[in-house]
């Protein structure tokens, strides 16, 4: 239901995400995307600080809670314990409200939240900075911000991270991530075999 809403590239990456952590990986670029959504169509930006301020503190809610009438919502009730990864997403994402000057920074560093956050998810802690690492360097890249970036590994519970991290690496900071047969034929390598 959330896929259309994803960049392609993101897409492709959770096609390669195991079944026990799809649904949560899912949720959260859901997220991201939803977020990403609000600030693109802002027209004034206190309006759309006040549609932040509304997903942060449902965020902020236990999931019993929250509006059952919001899809997302229902579909992050799957992460479990601290909500904060998902909650410094939204504070990246307010970050880039400001026309003259977004602060791409604060949003690689938001997504990097999310990355460790995935990888708790996961039951994966001793994972959480190579995933944090992915994230941040596919967010810059995908701002046209990025540049070199270092070799990561990610357990297979992450292969989804790692196709991102991949395509970024392989980009150097150009866009589109995921353009041409060759870009296609390292996503499915990564995500077939991790590298």
């Amino acid at each position: 239901m959330f896929e259309a809403t994803l960049p392609p590239e993101v897409r492709l990456a959770l096609a390669y995400a195991p079944a026990a952590h799809r649904q949560t990986q899912l949720a959260a670029f859901a997220l991201d995307a939803k977020l990403a959504d609000i600030v693109a169509g802002a027209r004034e930006v206190l309006l759309a600080q006040i549609k932040l301020a509304w997903w942060r503190e449902r965020l902020a809610e236990e999931p019993a809670s929250r509006p059952r009438g919001q899809p997302l919502l229902v579909a992050l009730a799957t992460w479990r314990g601290s909500t904060e990864p998902l909650q410094a997403l939204v504070d990246g994402w307010e970050a880039m409200l400001d026309p003259d000057q977004p602060d791409l920074q604060a949003l690689a560093e938001a997504r990097a939240a999310l990355g460790r956050g995935l990888a708790e998810q996961a039951g994966l802690p001793a994972s959480a900075q190579a995933a944090g690492a992915a994230l941040h360097g596919w967010s810059l890249a995908s701002s046209e911000a990025g540049g070199e970036l270092p070799k990561l590994s990610l357990p297979p519970e992450l292969r989804a991270l790692a196709v991102l991290h991949g395509l970024a690496r392989r980009r150097k900071g150009q866009l589109p991530l995921l353009e041409g047969p060759l870009a296609l034929a390292a996503a499915i390598r990564i995500g077939m075999i991790g590298r």
